[in-house]
């Protein structure tokens, strides 16, 4: 050290760096003598088993001072002045021309000694094992490399094997020179499986294993500059495995100056990076940044090219092809690596309770694909198929979202966006979640109303659906229901479709009991002049109590009742041309229905005086009376109740003709006479008749009856019986409905408007 300044400098600076009470002071130059030398020696074994990379740092300076064959001891006698000895190397402080032998030892017996020496033998080289003692290329597991586990399948290896990248060639080739190799490419993009590849691929099972390429991949926090200790003198072809560059740059580890005499030695030091931190670092001027600046780059991509993609499909193992189907843009080293855990992420019971409605929001993203909806949709329509599986009022649509977009394990969220540039906010599952829940087999059904959702927006204009892909994935999903006969299934695909298609869908629903679809087939079959095929589904439905069906078939029915009585009366059916006539009436073809009457009654059908007459009253036509006398001297009770109450309508009539001609009709059965009778009769003060008259109307269900009742009774001082008939009265009138809020208008511009 003292014919040295500039090594006993640099060797303070190591020691000083350290800050450990003794050290620095025992290898003060100025100091000499045996104990000086002894404190040296303990310090040396101090810092080689406490502080492994200082004595790497003295073990490079060593090896700068000596061009000798290595060798792995240093024999003593006596006392030195100072020797530092390391793995294939030393250096001997205060003797640096001491001549040394290769092998185990160093000859002292010609040295020249100018201080105490002391012999130490060292066989180890710090932290970096002896180069022959590195692993053969073709030996080396590609977890060793760092590449992640997929998920555990039996019978299968811990990852799937390896498959061709189409840079691998490039690899290849930039591995074939020693120097600095990196792999640029995103997290997750394969770099390290590549890496790997690329290494086993210098293996040549016809060299001899004394010339093989080999392999050493330092520790975490390994002091990579006693590399150049262990290398130093030793032939040989060495790959040094630098995985993450960027943590052996920050702390100077790798310098520029050190990567040439790696180089020199013939080492490939080969490491990992991403693109943004190479390009950055490239236009740097740091250590760390010029070694950047001297590397030779192969860029892998995340997202594999078709051909890769091919490879991957062919490969003889049963996670290979999921990963084609369904690695997308994120690529297939991402989908091996992490789907799994994302799989599990989004599945765990703990996501329930944090994010339950983002638990359900990746759910509907995860069936929308195994609808055969794969690529990305807008937020809107993952929200509304979200709300199918039902509401969660503890978290909001926009935290569940926030949430499942959020990255994990620094590459991707549960949700990933569309394509690159996509400003409208669509998304889609990770594609790993889906082949994870295709495969996992205890994920429920996809719900019907999933599936009526996404044909009613496949439906919608502008719809990133295609409409026939929807409905061709649903029917298939659904299969073994629809041959099973379900008409609910049925029923949804015929609400969805046109034309014959929708005929299908309901004839099978309405064929398996839907009420509704027996309606809907029979409106088609009506509109086609099928009325026969129209009556018998319609009959079968109303049968099972549809009052919709039952509308629809008296419809039918009335239109059918209508042309075969409009068929009789023609032909000169009296009693048909009167039941026609009865049927126009209030249907807007009361003329119609007065030349059926005079029909009738020109065929001798005298029950139609009846008819007559009535239609005659509401037009105030002074014959309706004659109508009606005619009728009631035929003994038709109708006739006599209509004459009744046409007779009390005018001005001056019998009293005593109109209560004899309701008595006639009330005793006849004639429930509304009853009342009008009871009325006249409580005018007259002849109570107990009108309260009878009353009852026989109320059992009638003639409205207003049991008001009448309740009158009588309170106007007979039965004040509790004649609120209980009142409040009956009250029952059986239903309220009114609301007032319809009027549509408020723009107010006209002008006065005149």
């Amino acid at each position: 050290m003292r014919r040295s300044p500039d090594t006993a400098r640099r060797v303070m600076e190591v020691l000083e760096r350290l800050d450990v009470i003794g050290i620095t002071e025992a290898w003060n130059p100025k100091l000499v003598g045996r104990s000086t030398a002894r404190a040296r020696l303990r310090s040396l074994e101090n810092l080689r088993t406490r502080y492994p990379r200082a004595f790497a740092e003295l073990q490079a300076i060593a090896a700068e001072h000596t061009d000798a064959p290595a060798s792995r001891s240093v024999a003593a006698g006596r006392d030195i002045g100072v020797a530092v000895t390391g793995d294939h190397n030393q250096f001997v402080i205060g003797n640096p021309g001491l001549p040394q032998t290769s092998g185990d030892h160093v000859d002292f017996r010609d040295g020249t000694f100018h201080d105490p020496v002391i012999g130490v033998q060292h066989n180890h080289y710090g932290t970096v094992p002896a180069p022959v003692e590195w692993r053969p290329v073709g030996q080396v597991e590609p977890l060793e490399f760092g590449v992640h586990r997929t998920r555990r399948v039996p019978g299968e290896p811990d990852v799937p094997p390896y498959v061709q990248r189409d840079r691998d060639e490039d690899l290849r080739a930039e591995l074939a020179h020693s120097g600095l190799v990196l792999i640029l490419g995103e997290p997750y993009a394969g770099k390290s499986y590549t890496a790997w590849h690329g290494v086993r691929s210098l293996a040549d099972p016809n060299q001899p294993a004394s010339e093989e390429h080999r392999f050493h991949a330092p520790d975490p926090g390994e002091d990579i500059r006693a590399l150049l200790a262990a290398l130093r003198g030793k032939s040989g072809k060495y790959v040094v495995w630098l995985d993450e560059l960027t943590d052996h740059l920050d702390g100077g580890d790798l310098e520029p100056r050190l990567l040439v005499r790696l180089t020199g030695l013939g080492a490939v030091v080969l490491g990992t990076m991403s693109p943004d931190e190479y390009y950055r670092r490239r236009a740097g001027t740091g250590p760390g940044d010029k070694v950047v600046a001297a590397a030779r780059t192969v860029t892998l991509s995340r997202e594999w090219r078709t051909a890769e993609l091919e490879r991957l499909a062919v490969l003889d193992d049963p996670r290979a092809f999921p990963a084609y189907m369904w690695s997308g843009r994120e690529g297939a080293a991402s989908y091996f690596a992490v789907g799994h855990l994302l799989f599990d992420e989004w599945r765990r019971s703990g996501t329930r309770l944090e994010h339950p409605r983002g638990q359900l929001l990746v759910r509907a993203a995860v069936d929308l694909a195994r609808c055969g909806v794969t690529g990305a949709v807008p937020g809107e329509l993952l929200r509304r198929v979200q709300e199918q599986y039902g509401e969660e009022e503890r978290e909001s649509f926009e935290d569940a979202l926030a949430w499942a977009t959020a990255p994990l394990f620094g590459v991707s969220g549960l949700l990933v966006q569309g394509d690159e540039g996509d400003t409208a906010g669509t998304w889609r599952a990770y594609g790993a979640l889906v082949a994870e829940a295709l495969s996992s087999g205890d994920l429920e059904p996809v719900p019907d109303e999933v599936w009526w959702t996404l044909l009613d927006a496949a439906g919608e204009q502008d719809s990133p659906l295609v409409f026939r892909a929807v409905l061709d994935a649903a029917c298939t999903a659904l299969q073994a229901r629809i041959e099973a006969g379900d008409p609910a299934v049925a029923l949804g695909f015929a609400r969805r479709t046109e034309g014959e298609e929708r005929e299908a869908w309901l004839r099978r629903a309405a064929d398996a009991g839907h009420p509704d679809a027996a309606v809907d087939l029979a409106e088609i079959l009506r509109d086609r002049a099928d009325e026969a095929g129209a009556l018998t589904y319609l009959e079968q439905a109303a049968e099972v109590g549809s009052s919709r069906a039952a509308a629809a078939l008296g419809s039918l029915l009335r239109k059918r009742a209508e042309y075969w009585l409009r068929t009789a009366a023609e032909a000169g059916d009296g009693a048909a041309a009167h039941e026609l006539g009865d049927m126009l009436v209030g249907s807007g073809h009361e003329d119609e229905a007065a030349r059926w009457y005079l029909k009738a009654l020109t065929a001798g059908h005298h029950e139609v005086a009846a008819s007559m007459g009535t239609l005659l009253n509401s037009w105030r036509d002074p014959y309706a009376e004659v109508w009606l006398r005619y009728g009631a001297a035929w003994g038709d009770l109708r006739a006599v109740a209509e004459l009744a109450f046409h007779l009390s309508c005018q001005p001056e009539h019998d009293k005593d003709e109109v209560d004899r001609l309701y008595r006639q009709a009330a005793e006849g059965g004639d429930a509304n006479a009853a009342r009008a009778l009871g009325t006249s009769l409580e005018r007259q003060g002849r109570f107990d008749e009108a309260m009878a008259l009353y009852h026989q109307a109320f059992e009638g269900d003639i409205p207003g009856a049991a008001r009448s009742i309740g009158l009588l009774l309170r106007r007979q001082g039965k004040s509790e019986e004649a609120e209980e008939w009142l409040s009956k009265a009250v029952a059986t009138i239903p309220p009114p409905p609301p007032i319809p809020t009027p549509t408020p208008t723009d107010s006209p511009d002008t006065v005149g408007e």
